[in-house]
């Protein structure tokens, strides 16, 4: 009798260790369990409390044992903090945790049976799902099947297929908004390992028919070295700030130069006046923090401006509202000095003017996809008339 028991036991406990294999390994990844690292390999295993990790340009599929998929790009992390699926008793539950990089996600058996069980925690947002093929960044989750549920700063939003959001640090989401190819080519750029291989020499391993992973390959594109377009996203920090410090750059001489954009960097092209109206028109309001620079050709020979001049904006957007605010402060080292707080602005679809009580002003517009930087003219007053003109830029 004791003998059965102890069977039991073991038979209980492989079930719940084994509840998924490393399917596919380019570069180099680890499993971190039980404070020891491990190199994954193709054919491992994965347990509950594994912390799956990438190094550069590498990435790492797992493929649960209900056929959820989840990929996580180079220089990522996924904690598997709870998988449950059970056949038998249907009994079933994910809890994962994105804590840095790129991921992909495909729901499975979970997905059907217990949709409601199924979490996977991000930096900032929480996702459920109804079967659904998601992915998302430090600024947007998108949902290309099924649909999503979005709980962002205490903000519940559904998403459906087709659709994305803008998630941001310390404020409600947006609202739903229609998604568009060029919203995901700078992801898949990002998130191309450059490797030719896997670290197991398997070729061609979507393309293997007896492989789950097949599936991903059936009915969308298949890129060399990318998962599909559809399902990736990044918390790429460091990445991301380089490219706001050159995005300021560009747009200060862009501005200078009277260039509204630029045909070889998209990524300061004027915003889609149509995304504007889309956000101005919308019932729920949404906050965009800006911070900046601001120039001037206007300066003595000799005279230089002081590095803790600053232009802070906030623009609001929807709920029957749209207005601009923000402050600024401008010093050079022959003791000019002007600053100011808008308090009178007027916004449109094409960009923005706000004036602050010394007749000092701006006039704006906005720059990238989801206007990730805003740009244009200031003019600067003394309260006795004394008047210096400049332009500004400034990065959410």
């Amino acid at each position: 009798m004791l003998k059965i028991f102890t069977l039991l036991l073991l038979f209980a406990s492989f079930l719940f260790a084994n509840i998924g294999i490393v399917s596919l390994v380019e570069g180099k990844a680890t499993i971190l369990r039980n404070g020891q690292t491990l190199g994954a390999n193709i054919g491992d295993k994965v347990e509950n409390k594994d912390v799956i990790s990438t190094q550069v340009n590498s990435k790492i599929k797992i493929t649960f044992i209900d056929n959820t998929i989840v990929t996580i790009g180079k220089e990522s992390s996924l904690n598997i903090e709870e998988y449950i699926f059970n056949t038998s008793t249907k009994e079933a539950k994910t809890e994962l945790n994105v804590l840095k990089g790129a991921f992909h996600t495909i729901t499975g058996e979970i997905g059907k049976v217990n949709p409601d069980k199924f979490k996977l925690k991000t930096k900032s947002a929480s996702i459920g799902i109804r079967g659904t093929e998601f992915y998302g960044d430090e600024n947007r989750i998108v949902c290309t099947q099924g649909r999503i549920i979005v709980l962002s700063n205490s903000v519940s939003v559904d998403v459906p297929s087709g659709n994305y959001i803008n998630i941001f640090a310390n404020q409600r989401p947006s609202v739903p908004l229609p998604l568009e190819n060029s919203t995901l080519d700078n992801i898949i750029e990002r998130l191309n390992t450059n490797n030719q291989s896997s670290n197991n020499g398997v070729d061609n391993f979507n393309n293997v028919p007896s492989s789950p992973l097949a599936l991903e390959g059936s009915t969308l594109r298949t890129l060399d070295n990318l998962d599909n377009q559809n399902s990736w996203g990044n918390w790429n920090e460091n990445l991301q700030s380089l490219q706001d410090d050159k995005n300021n750059a560009i747009l200060n001489n862009s501005i200078q130069n009277g260039i509204n954009s630029t045909d070889n960097n998209p990524a300061v092209a004027i915003t889609d006046s149509s995304y504007v109206q889309s956000l101005m028109d919308s019932a729920n309001s949404i906050q965009l923090s800006f911070s900046g620079t601001i120039s001037s050709t206007e300066l003595n020979p000799g005279e230089t401006i002081d590095p803790s001049s600053f232009i802070s904006l906030d623009i609001y957007l929807g709920g029957g509202s749209n207005s601009v605010a923000g402050n600024y402060n401008f010093s050079t080292n022959q003791l000019r000095n002007y600053s100011g707080t808008f308090v009178n602005s007027t916004v449109d679809k094409d960009g923005f003017f706000a004036s602050d009580s010394s007749d000092s002003f701006i006039e704006g517009k906005y720059y990238g996809q989801n206007i990730s930087s805003v740009g244009g003219i200031i003019k600067m007053q003394y309260p006795g008339g004394i008047t210096t003109n400049g332009t500004f830029s400034a990065t959410r």
